[in-house]
Order: C-alpha cells, then structure tokens, then sequence
C-alpha cells in the first residue's frame, strides 16, 4: 500500500503532464514483475544504474509499478503501456518506459488499480467522518 501511495505522491508531478494530452488517461498497476522489452525510440537512460538500455533492450518491471494506457499495441491482441514513476531500484526499467503488454494482462492491471483506487477512496471518506470540522481546517477549505 505504501507503494501505491508514493506512486500516487509520484503522479502528481506527471499527471498534469499527461492529462494535457488526454483527458481519458487510465491508470494501472504491473500485475506481476517480469521482463519487458523498451519501445522507446533511441532507448532509455537509466539515471539510478548510470546505463543506457536500447530501443529493443530489457528491463524488469516489477508487480504494482504504476502504468498509463498509452493505446493499442503494436501488434494485435496487445495494449502499449508506459512506466509512469520513477525508478527506486537497481535493474529495474527507467522512468517513462514504454511496452505492451497482453490486452488480457493490461485488463488485470488496470482491475488492480481500480479495486486500490475505491479502497483508498473508501478509507479516505473514513478519515473524514472521523475528523468532521476537522477535515475542512487541516484542508483549508474552511
């Protein structure tokens, strides 16, 4: 959970970012860690390895990272996601990486992030009953 929540603290720096290009951008979280191959045109810099991962280049996505829908694949039965937080750990894919993943595997992602979504909406409204005023003047909407 406490992924989740600093991929969210994350998102808010490059959310504005990609919600000026689409206004239906749809998250998700990596449903298991595997290997994928980079899309991205010249490759990627992996600024935490200090390396340079070509276009076709692996990299190893791990469960729960934060994805965006960025559309179809490129071949059938597939949809282009792209890596949207930044990397904490060595070996792993670069900020920004973009690859397909299966349309049933991005189906699952997307459900994963939904179903923490409604929960961390859930607990959210919890914490409000709980301070009543008191959520309006830590918010400043007094």
């Amino acid at each position: 959970m406490i992924k989740f929540f600093a991929a969210l603290v994350a998102l808010s720096v490059v959310a504005p970012t990609i919600a000026q290009a689409d206004d239906n951008v749809e998250l998700a979280l990596m449903p298991e860690t595997k290997t994928v191959t980079l899309l991205n045109e010249g490759g990627k810099y992996v600024a935490i390895d200090l390396k340079h991962i070509p276009e076709g280049g692996t990299c190893r996505m791990d469960k729960e990272a934060t994805l965006f829908k960025v559309g179809p694949g490129r071949t059938a039965g597939t949809t282009m996601v792209r890596y949207a937080a930044p990397q904490i750990s060595s070996g792993g894919c670069p900020f920004l990486t973009t690859f397909e993943v299966s349309d049933a595997e991005y189906a699952t992602a997307r459900a994963t992030f939904q179903a923490k979504e409604a929960d961390a909406n859930r607990k959210l409204d919890e914490l409000k009953k709980t301070l009543g005023d008191k959520w309006d003047e830590l918010t400043g909407k007094k």
